[in-house]
């Protein structure tokens, strides 16, 4: 009966590194969302970290002790960095590239995870659409990251769409201006000599 179980249990262990094997090796998730406010100012909201901490689905705006910026408030080398609960590890997001008023692209650490994301303007009839898009790449050998990216579309797109909402949410409370940050956000509070990427 003992033989049987384990040779039931070692088939099905068997079955379940083949499939990892023949799942994606990279996995890409998108959301976009319909603004209408001009391109330049969704690119200065995106492109400015201060902002994502006030409209991010993940982090609490009003406080300053559930993240940390670090270099240039804006631009190539923004970097944040928070902890989603007392046990996590430090997430981390740091602006890589920008092409002025169409696109941001930042890198991404969680955990032991790397990834890619970005922002991309672009537009849609008489207004303009946000796309909010996340690249993951798995190793040859890493089979639970395969299957994690099975899941990912599901859960990170909830949140994309939820921040996405929220987005919007802070846009239309400034009508159409750029919207004020809060004080303790003051550039000169950064620590301009930390480490970058």
């Amino acid at each position: 009966m003992l033989r049987r179980l384990f040779a039931v249990l070692l088939a099905m262990v068997v079955v379940l590194v083949i499939i990892g094997f023949m799942l994606p090796a990279s996995v890409t998730v998108e959301r976009d969302r319909a603004f209408d406010y001009p391109p330049e100012l969704l690119y200065e909201v995106l492109s400015d970290l201060r902002h994502f901490t006030q409209w991010s689905p993940w982090l609490d705006g009003d406080s300053p002790d559930s993240f940390r910026l670090e270099g240039p408030p804006s631009g190539a080398g923004a970097t944040l960095i928070w902890r989603e609960g007392a046990d996590a590890g430090a997430s981390r997001m740091w602006i890589t590239a920008l092409e002025r008023p169409r696109r941001v692209e930042y890198d991404l650490e969680f955990g032991e995870n790397d990834a890619e994301g970005w922002f991309l303007i672009e537009a849609d009839g008489i207004g303009y659409r946000v796309h909010w898009g996340l690249s993951m790449q798995f190793g040859t050998l890493d089979l639970v990251g395969r299957y994690v990216g099975l899941m990912l579309p599901g859960l990170v797109g909830r949140e994309y769409d939820n921040g996405l909402e929220r987005l919007e949410a802070y846009l239309d409370q400034a009508d159409g201006q750029m919207p004020e940050l809060p004080a303790h956000l003051d550039a000169e509070l950064f620590d301009r000599n930390a480490d970058r990427p």
